[in-house]
């Protein structure tokens, strides 16, 4: 975990074979496939989506075909004092 300004940073990444470019901006939609041998029903990127944007936060991936994936989420540090 990380800290950047006011937001908690969780990275998940690999060295993997990478995401081809055309994909990246559709891995979070609901019900998106990626034609594999393994493929699912495509939920668990958007549900991790909406949950994040339902504590304020957001999702985001970078990857490089051949250099790998990060998977990032970002949520805000709240800095209110608790109630005594």
């Amino acid at each position: 975990m990380d800290r950047r300004e006011a937001d908690a940073i969780i990275t998940v990444s690999n060295q993997g074979e990478g995401i081809p470019l055309e994909v990246l901006p559709h891995l979070f939609q609901r019900f998106y496939r990626v034609k594999t041998k393994r493929s699912s029903e495509g939920l668990g990127l958007y549900i991790t989506r909406l949950i994040a944007e339902a504590h304020g936060g957001r999702v985001w991936v970078e990857s490089e075909p051949g250099k790998g994936t990060s998977f990032y989420l970002a949520l805000p540090i709240d800095t209110t004092p608790p109630i005594p």
